[in-house]
């Protein structure tokens, strides 16, 4: 299992949104934009990105998992894809305008007594022939 270092910044963006064709184009090699409107996601603590690679029928799959907690709420009806940035200048993109969209799964807690402020756990899974995708945004 990889995992990527520091994510210092995270964005979410409607995949209707995105330019069609990304994971041919990560697959190719080509060089990926991210032209949409990107949502700034303040974090709370560390994000964590997890990225593994399954072989399945002679092909690959890539399944990645981003974690972080927030006080902000995300659109979580919506299709959504994410971009984070690491410590190091790189940025990545998980979710594609097309079918399969990332999963997110969403933990609501309350603060604690002594006035921590309540934050939601976002959990992002997704599958794909290419799941963290080189990008500029």
């Amino acid at each position: 299992m990889q995992r990527l270092p520091g994510i210092i910044n995270i964005y979410y963006v409607l995949t209707s949104s995105l330019m069609a064709s990304i994971t041919q184009k990560a697959l190719a090699d080509a060089p990926v934009g991210v032209f949409a409107d990107t949502f700034l996601i303040p974090h709370i603590g560390d994000a964590v990105c997890e990225m593994e690679t399954q072989f399945d029928n002679n092909d690959t799959l890539e399944k990645v998992k981003l974690s972080f907690s927030t006080t902000s709420q995300l659109p979580a009806r919506e299709h959504l894809a994410f971009v984070i940035k690491t410590v190091d200048g790189k940025q990545y993109l998980i979710g594609t305008a097309d079918k399969p969209f990332p999963v997110i799964k969403v933990d609501d807690s309350t603060g604690k007594v002594d006035g921590d402020s309540a934050a939601t756990k976002y959990t992002i899974s997704y599958t794909n022939k290419v799941a963290l995708v080189p990008c500029t945004a």
